[in-house]
């Protein structure tokens, strides 16, 4: 009875040692959670994100009524400025790979600004919209 409350004990705290170690830090920690924007040239795209870890998920919204989802990871960069950020191992319909996608980012409290470099483009240095598709600067507000 002690031996197996022990080894309960052990497991529960490797665990939880396990869960601290891969916890989010950083700028990473404080994107946790959900993220509304607007976007397009029209800014009639909805477009929510969720960031649990450093998986991201996206449900858009096109104006017509259409969502499309997609799924994937960040990879973020606070040692550069502007900061760097990569949209890595993204999955689209019927799990098609997608490109990543580098981009540069701020985060402000409850405001993320990201301006994104398009698929198999450079990585933007300013924050603005650049040419191309998915090349543009959308600004995520916090969903509470």
């Amino acid at each position: 009875m002690i031996r197996a409350t022990l080894a309960v004990s052990f497991l529960f705290a490797t665990t939880l040692v396990a869960t601290a170690e891969n916890a989010p830090s950083g700028d990473l920690a404080k994107l946790q959670g959900r993220w509304a924007a607007k976007a397009g040239p029209k800014q009639n795209i909805a477009v929510d994100l969720e960031i649990v870890g450093s998986r991201a998920q996206f449900r858009i919204t096109m104006p017509e009524g259409e969502t499309i989802k997609v799924k994937g990871e960040i990879k973020l960069d606070e040692k550069v400025e502007p900061r760097a950020l990569d949209w890595v191992k993204f999955n689209g319909y019927d799990d098609q790979e997608l490109p990543e996608i580098p981009a540069i980012y701020q985060l402000q409290g409850d405001t993320f600004t990201v301006c994104n470099g398009g698929p198999n483009n450079s990585r933007p240095t300013e924050f603005k919209s650049g040419d191309g598709i998915l090349a543009g600067l959308v600004e995520f507000k916090r969903i509470k």
